[in-house]
């Protein structure tokens, strides 16, 4: 179906051309104000780039400070000489007078804080003084009481000596003990025999018995005398058997007392050693920290205030240095680079937040002219819906309403509709040639309020009974002027009320074929 022919209406060009012409100026716009930005960008990073070549020699400028503060560190004299080399400058380098003062403010400051140092190093020294002499005296003392343990311990190995000869001269007594006792075994065994040799002597004849008596009691005599010999040899092995277990004794305990006072000593020769070390790693200290030998720093740096009140500030100085963390020698160039980098990002965030109130502010702008549209909009379609419900019905009433009336960009829109006969009711609750036909009277208002060139319709009366298709078709015809229509339909009605028909044949097997009907000239024919 084809219409605008005939008649058109140039509201709806004329108004998209005005929308174009709009957004061909704001395209405009934006590309000067692109333009702007770029330049302005172009501008910024020539000025980043001679800001960071400055940033580069201010921090040659500050290494090379720094390099002066730590060789003034050392020497007070040359910081004095220094300074009287940069007051003489000052009279040549006019221009970097205002440099010159601020570098002559740190140096005086610098020297305060080395006065500081310097105040603190002599307390230093002077408790490293009490330090070492305590040590000394530590070690004086161990001195003399290694000699001592020294002199007791050959003491005490010539008593042991003394011990260990006595002690040989019993084990010899006692030998030559044993070998007399082991004699007169011997003899009284002689003896034994010599008498049992008698006494069958005198069985065999009695004629020398008064020899025999006197003989027995000789043998007997001696044999008591050789008792008493080995009773009193015996006692006197005891006795001297006592005794070198009293002298083992003895020597285990002086063995023991030995061993003892040997590890005093090598306790004493430790503590002694570790003394020595801590010495000489205080006197190392001194030198490689403070250049001062012990005896030019007792010289110099006298410790006029007591030894505990001077380890106590000490410590307490200590204490704070270690609160102070790390000394950070690029502090004040990490400050300024940092410093510089916060200024940069804070001034693009500045950028930033008004980029986004401004986008915020359009957004604004925009949400209110969208809601605006869609209220005019929402009120035209509605006002025609009705209307063209009734017509495509013959009769009833529908309406458009909306889900959220207070959110207009998050609304929805409800239909509801009553056709002749029914009670109102929501569109779901319809047939469905009640709905496709409410649905096409929807279509029908959004042409009345916004005309369209051109549209098309793909069987939207399909479902529809034939008084309605009838219907369809001549309320489609009324907007041929404005619209051209193209309707894809089997339906008899539709096609009647058509001018021109398409459709495709197929008379051979695999081969289509399209043939047209232009019902206008059929029907001047049918008139001639």
């Amino acid at each position: 179906m084809t219409g605008g022919a005939v008649k058109q209406k140039s509201s709806s060009l004329l108004s998209r051309k005005g929308e174009l012409e709009e957004l061909t100026n704001k395209l405009a716009d934006m590309e000067e104000k692109t333009n702007l930005l770029e330049s302005k960008v172009k501008s910024l990073k020539a000025e980043t780039q001679a800001s960071e070549a400055r940033l580069e020699e201010l921090r040659k400028t500050g290494e090379e400070l720094r390099f002066k503060q730590q060789s003034l560190k050392g020497d007070l004299r040359e910081v004095e000489l220094e300074q009287k080399n940069i007051n003489e400058r000052l009279s040549v380098y006019d221009s970097e007078k205002t440099q010159l003062d601020s570098d002559k403010d740190k140096l005086e400051s610098r020297l305060v804080e080395l006065d500081g140092l310097l105040a603190k190093y002599r307390q230093d020294l002077l408790q490293f003084d009490k330090e070492i002499e305590r040590l000394t005296e530590l070690k004086n003392s161990n001195s003399t009481s290694k000699d001592t343990l020294i002199a007791e311990i050959s003491d005490l190995k010539i008593s042991l000596a003394s011990k260990k000869e006595q002690l040989s001269h019993v084990k010899e007594k006692l030998d030559s003990a044993v070998l007399q006792a082991e004699e007169q075994s011997g003899k009284l065994e002689i003896l034994k025999e010599d008498l049992s040799l008698l006494s069958s002597e005198m069985t065999d004849s009695s004629s020398g018995e008064s020899q025999l008596e006197d003989a027995a009691k000789r043998k007997l005599q001696d044999k008591n005398e050789t008792l008493k010999l080995i009773s009193s040899r015996r006692n006197e092995r005891l006795e001297l058997q006592n005794k070198l277990e009293d002298q083992e004794l003895e020597s285990k305990e002086l063995r023991r007392l030995l061993k003892g006072i040997n590890e005093v000593l090598k306790d004493e020769e430790v503590k002694l050693n570790r003394l020595d070390v801590e010495l000489d790693n205080k006197l190392a200290h001194l030198r490689e920290e403070y250049l001062l030998s012990f005896e030019g720093a007792k010289e110099q740096y006298p410790l006029t205030i007591p030894a505990d009140e001077a380890r106590r500030k000490v410590k307490l100085i200590k204490m704070a240095i270690e609160e102070l963390g790390t000394v950070n020698l690029g502090a004040i160039e990490e400050y300024e680079r940092v410093s510089e980098r916060y200024e940069f990002l804070l001034e693009q965030r500045n950028d930033l937040q008004e980029a986004k109130d401004t986008l915020f502010l359009v957004i604004e702008e925009m949400d209110h002219e969208m809601k605006k549209r869609f209220e005019h909009t929402f009120t035209a379609i509605r006002s025609h819906f009705e209307s063209v419900f009734q017509a495509l019905f013959g009769g009833g009433r529908a309406d458009l309403r909306l889900t959220q009336p207070e959110d207009l960009l998050n609304t929805g829109v409800e239909i509801v509709a009553q056709p002749p006969g029914k009670k109102l009711q929501n569109l779901g609750l319809l047939s469905g040639g009640e709905r496709a036909l409410t649905a096409i009277a929807l279509l029908f208002s959004i042409l009345k309020v916004r005309p369209v060139p051109f549209c098309i319709l793909d069987e939207v009366e399909a479902a529809l009974d034939e008084a309605n298709v009838y219907r369809f078709a001549q309320y489609l015809k009324k907007y041929r002027d404005e619209t051209q229509f193209i309707v894809i339909t089997h339906r008899k009605g539709t096609m009647e009320e058509a001018d021109v028909l398409y459709g495709v044949t197929m008379q051979e097997s695999g081969v289509s074929k399209l043939v047209s009907v232009r019902l206008e000239d059929s029907k001047k024919l049918v008139k001639a």
